[in-house]
C-alpha cells in the first residue's frame, strides 16, 4: 500500500511538472500574430482619410482634467493629429514652464500603427508616437520634448468609419533635464470620418 501511494504521487508530480514544463514553454512563446504586407496595406487603406471628433484629457488612472472638444485626426501610412498642450499646462505647478506650454499651444504628434487584430469590421493597433520635440536656444527658451508611452493604442471600426485610440505623454523634458513632477497623462479621441 506504502509503495502504491509512493508511486501514485511520483506520477501525479511527473503529470504537475510535465503540465507546468507545457504552460511555461507555449507561454514563452509570445511572438503576436503577423500581417502581410498586403493585409496591411488594406488595413492602411481602409482607414485612410480626415476623422473628425472630440478629445479629453485624463491623467493616466486618475481624473479628467478637461475636455478640448473638437479635434481632426489624419490617417494614412501613420496618424497624425494636432494635440493641444493646454491641458497638459494646467497640471504643471512651474509657472514658467506652464506658461512655455501654453505660448507653443498646439504640436503636431505622427505616431505609426503597429496592427495587433483585425476582422471583418475592426482593427486593433498599438500606436508608437514619436517624440515631440520644439526647439530652443540662442537666446530662446530652452527646447521642450515630450515623450510618449508606446503601449497605448486603439481601434478602427472601419466599417462605419470610426476611429478611438489613446495617446499618453509620459516624460517632458526641459533641455537636458527630465521635468519630474510631470503626471503621466492620457488623451482619449473619438471620431467619424465624414463621408
Amino acid at each position: 500500500m506504502k509503495k502504491t501511494l509512493h508511486s501514485l504521487t511520483l506520477a501525479l508530480l511527473s503529470f504537475g511538472t510535465a503540465i507546468t514544463a507545457l504552460i511555461f514553454i507555449s507561454g514563452c512563446n509570445k511572438e503576436e500574430p503577423k500581417f502581410s504586407s498586403s493585409q496591411i496595406q488594406e488595413a492602411l487603406f481602409e482607414m485612410k482619410g480626415i476623422y473628425y471628433g472630440d478629445m479629453k484629457v485624463s491623467y493616466y488612472h486618475g481624473d479628467r482634467i478637461s475636455e478640448v472638444g473638437e479635434c481632426k485626426v489624419l490617417s494614412r501610412d501613420s496618424l497624425i493629429i494636432n494635440m493641444d498642450l493646454n491641458p497638459m499646462a494646467s497640471t504643471i505647478s512651474n509657472e514658467e514652464i506652464a506658461s512655455r506650454l501654453r505660448e507653443i499651444g498646439v504640436v503636431q504628434v505622427k505616431a505609426a500603427y503597429e496592427f495587433y487584430q483585425m476582422d471583418d469590421t475592426m482593427y486593433h493597433f498599438v500606436l508608437l508616437p514619436d517624440d515631440v520635440v520644439e526647439a530652443g536656444g540662442y537666446g530662446a527658451p530652452s527646447p521642450i520634448r515630450i515623450v510618449f508611452d508606446q503601449s497605448f493604442g486603439g481601434s478602427a471600426y472601419y466599417a462605419v468609419c470610426d476611429l478611438m485610440f489613446n495617446l499618453s505623454p509620459k516624460e517632458l523634458w526641459i533641455g537636458e533635464e527630465k521635468y519630474e513632477p510631470f503626471r503621466q497623462l492620457v488623451y482619449h479621441y473619438e471620431g467619424t470620418m465624414d463621408l
